[in-house]
C-alpha cells in the first residue's frame, strides 16, 4: 500500500510556529544574546511571533507577499517585465 502524505502543501513548520514566526523569535533571540539582554528581547520576540501568527490568522493567504511587493522587496516572477514595473514612471 503506498503511504499518502496528507499536509504536502502545508508551510515549514518547527514545532507549532511556521518557519517566518521562527524567524522573528531567532532573530530577537540572537539581538539579546549580541546585547546582553536576551530575556527582555526572548519576551519580546515571543509577543511578536504570536502577534504575527494572529495577524497571518486574520488576513488572506499571501497578504504578507502583497505587503513586501507593495513596498519594493519581492519581485513578481512569470510576468512580462513592462508589466510589473512602475506603472506611474515616465516613458523613455
Amino acid at each position: 500500500m503506498t503511504r499518502i502524505v496528507r499536509y504536502i502543501d502545508d508551510p515549514v513548520s518547527f514545532f507549532f510556529w511556521d518557519i517566518d514566526e521562527v524567524v522573528v523569535f531567532a532573530t530577537f533571540m540572537v539581538m539579546g544574546i549580541l546585547t546582553d539582554t536576551l530575556t527582555y528581547l526572548i519576551v519580546i520576540g515571543v509577543i511578536l511571533s504570536f502577534t504575527l501568527s494572529k495577524v497571518k490568522q486574520s488576513r488572506a493567504e499571501g497578504f504578507f507577499m502583497h505587503i513586501l511587493y507593495w513596498f519594493g522587496f519581492y519581485k513578481l516572477r512569470g510576468v512580462l517585465p513592462a508589466i510589473s514595473g512602475n506603472l506611474w514612471s515616465k516613458p523613455r
